[in-house]
């Protein structure tokens, strides 16, 4: 059994980097028995206003290499390609290694406060 995990971070844009580096923390904290080593790299529109460049080849070649990819928001709203359309690398990854969907899971469980003031909030599962 492999013990030693290479996980590439994309922490993205906005709220990403903000939230990728707790997340790296708590994931070495859960880990029993086997190591995670984190390589983060550089992706999305922020990157983009600065480069030019969305997903730098480098970038993808380190997340194909990796046995995992944890991978943060991307795309800012007013960051756009000169055709107007939003910069989303996590569509690129999609399309690359074939990808059905991103999956965003929605649901409640008993006990936290509810999303939503109805009651049907209680019972959701979007996954």
């Amino acid at each position: 059994m492999n013990s030693k995990f290479e996980i590439a971070v994309l922490p993205g844009d906005g709220i990403g980097p903000e939230v990728m580096t707790p997340t790296m923390q708590l994931l070495e904290t859960v880990t029993d028995g086997f190591q995670l080593n984190f390589d983060v790299l550089e992706a999305g529109a922020t990157h983009y206003s600065k480069t030019g460049v969305s997903f730098p080849e480098e970038s993808l070649e380190s997340a194909r290499q990796a046995d995992a990819i944890l991978l943060g928001a991307m795309g800012m709203p007013h960051i756009r390609l000169p055709n107007g359309t939003e910069i989303a690398p996590q569509l690129e990854l999609r399309e690359i290694f074939k990808l059905y969907a991103g999956i965003r899971p929605i649901r409640t469980f008993p006990g936290p406060p509810l999303p939503l003031a109805s009651p049907k909030a209680a019972h959701l599962d979007a996954v």
